[in-house]
């Protein structure tokens, strides 16, 4: 049982760092610099779309969530209330229900945005033509839902460290 908690642990805090860590680097640093730097901060943001980042994002998500879950299965004895009602077992509770809304969050509202992105910008590299009026209302509009998206995120996982870090001494 040692081994499979040390493994799960060590996926869970990995993939969590990225994903986490990715989320605040986004709303915090990137996104304000892209929409600072406009047409060129647009083919930045391609050149991130191009490389799957969403897909690494809701992979880093997926192991951070399952490993999570499976860790307190295991330590709640099959999510036992005697242990889940515990200070700890609170405490783990509200940051994993925050991180897996951040997933969920992450997955529909802005997977679907950047699913939108990803496709308008091939349709606008397709024509060879720079983004008609339309297009570019569209695409602001992405933007903004995207930004959003990074705020609701990044709220999610402060609440999610927080109940991981405070879960130890959380004895109540």
């Amino acid at each position: 049982m040692i081994g499979i908690m040390v493994v799960l642990r060590i996926v869970h805090i990995l993939s969590g760092v990225f994903w986490a860590g990715a989320a605040f680097m986004m709303a915090g640093y990137v996104e304000p610099t892209v929409r600072e730097l406009g047409p060129e901060g647009g083919k930045f943001m391609q050149g991130l779309i191009k490389r799957n980042f969403s897909t690494a994002l809701a992979i880093a998500g997926f192991l951070t969530a399952a490993s999570g879950i499976s860790m307190y299965w295991i330590l709640s004895n099959g999510f036992r209330s005697r242990w889940v009602t515990t200070g700890t077992g609170i405490s783990l509770l509200i940051g994993g229900l925050a991180g897996i809304l951040a997933l969920i969050s992450g997955l529909t509202y802005q997977g679907m945005a950047s699913n939108r992105m990803r496709a308008l910008m091939k349709q606008i590299q397709s024509s060879g033509n720079p983004p008609n009026s339309d297009q570019s209302v569209e695409i602001q509009a992405l933007r903004e839902r995207l930004r959003k998206g990074g705020i609701i995120s990044v709220v999610l996982f402060t609440i999610t460290l927080l109940g991981m870090a405070a879960a130890q001494y959380a004895n109540f």
